[in-house]
């Protein structure tokens, strides 16, 4: 297992419970692989540096946990089918 963190930039305007949804989906995916969630930080809404698909806020969250470094690449694959996330970042850290 790998550490690794996860940054994701999700659409402002979605409803609590669609947020939720997708935090639970991510949790979800994480635990299919055998992996573990260390840590949840929920920034909140920010300004962007720039426009991410005609947004000019995103809603940040940022997950810490371990992975199996064959399964990173198909989490990946997952979350770039998910049409609510702007942006995001999988870093594996020591």
């Amino acid at each position: 297992m790998n550490k690794y963190e996860l940054m994701v930039i999700l659409k402002p305007l979605l409803p609590e419970d669609i947020r939720a949804q997708i935090q639970k989906k991510l949790e979800t995916l994480v635990s299919k692989g055998k992996g573990k969630i260390i840590a949840t930080d929920v920034w909140g809404k920010r300004h962007l540096a720039y426009p991410i698909k005609k947004h000019d806020e995103g809603y940040y969250l940022v997950y810490k946990m371990n992975l199996r470094p064959d399964f990173a690449q198909e989490f990946q694959k997952e979350i770039k089918l998910m049409n609510d996330i702007l942006r995001f970042i999988l870093s594996k850290i020591d």
